[in-house]
């Protein structure tokens, strides 16, 4: 089987603080990333115990420089850099994987009581995808179900496995931490972490044939508010993205996939 990992830093084991520790050059940084590398480990392992024979991560914090390639398993591939999604390179990868998994995730961008909460960038304070409010999970499993692959398995903060468990209830997840607000969690052990996130992604894959993607029908429809107008004027300027008022854009297609990693990409300024 062929597994795709997507791996963020917000929602790992033991990160609360932005400035202390997920931002890169942060002084507790080097330490987040440890926290990363058992959530990852600990995928990867249970992923290769449920019967994985390929693994392809994809690094999404920040610069894409998070994992430390000296201490991966050697049975994976890891996308690093920005953008780490090219099109058409994301679709050679999705139209050959068996399913995909996520660890790391955080809440959307509002989510009351959330901790480290945002969607993508810190500018967005809202995303549609055809109509529903989603976060980066959502948006995530949309974009893999369009290629006809099913998420089979969430890690990640409280808020997070509670945003994955209303949108796809039949997800399994694991909590890592339980947040108190913004910058709070309540946290447990790594090695706790680890092994809990390893037995649940191996169950994952043993019965990867009873998920489902979550496709949603095209045309689709992208609608972004953001926090101060200055962002929308500028996300006009892409083709094809319609301002709708002074902070809310709109882009359409029938490739979601396309659709969004030419948006994000210009809303985040590396393309």
């Amino acid at each position: 089987m062929k597994i795709i990992i997507l791996a963020d830093l917000e929602g790992v084991s033991g990160v609360v603080d932005n400035e202390q520790q997920a931002k890169p050059g942060a002084p507790l940084y080097q330490e987040a990333r440890e926290y990363l590398l058992s959530d990852v480990s600990a995928v990867i392992e249970g992923a290769l115990d449920g019967g994985a024979t390929e693994i392809t991560i994809f690094d999404m914090h920040y610069y894409g420089l998070n994992l430390n390639l000296s201490k991966m398993h050697p049975q994976t591939r890891i996308f690093m850099g920005k953008p780490r999604k090219i099109y058409p390179l994301l679709k050679e990868v999705y139209q050959k994987a068996d399913g995909f998994m996520m660890v790391g995730f955080h809440a959307m961008a509002q989510t009351p009581g959330g901790l480290l909460t945002h969607t993508y960038d810190h500018s967005i304070k809202s995303l549609y995808l055809n109509g529903m409010l989603v976060g980066e999970i959502g948006m995530e499993a949309a974009i893999a179900g369009f290629y006809g692959v099913p998420l089979i398995f969430v890690a990640g903060d409280s808020k997070g496995t509670e945003e994955i468990e209303s949108l796809l209830g039949d997800v399994p997840t694991v909590t890592v931490k339980w947040a108190v607000n913004e910058h709070s969690a309540l946290c447990l052990p790594v090695e706790v972490t680890h092994n809990e996130i390893r037995k649940t992604a191996k169950e994952s894959l043993e019965k990867i044939a009873e998920f489902k993607p979550y496709a949603l029908e095209p045309p689709f429809s992208i609608e972004v508010e953001f926090f101060l107008p200055e962002k929308a004027e500028k996300m006009e300027k892409l083709a094809g993205v319609t301002r709708i008022d002074e902070l809310i854009v709109q882009a359409q297609g029938d490739d979601l996939p396309l659709l969004w990693e030419e948006f994000i990409g210009f809303c985040q300024n590396y393309q």
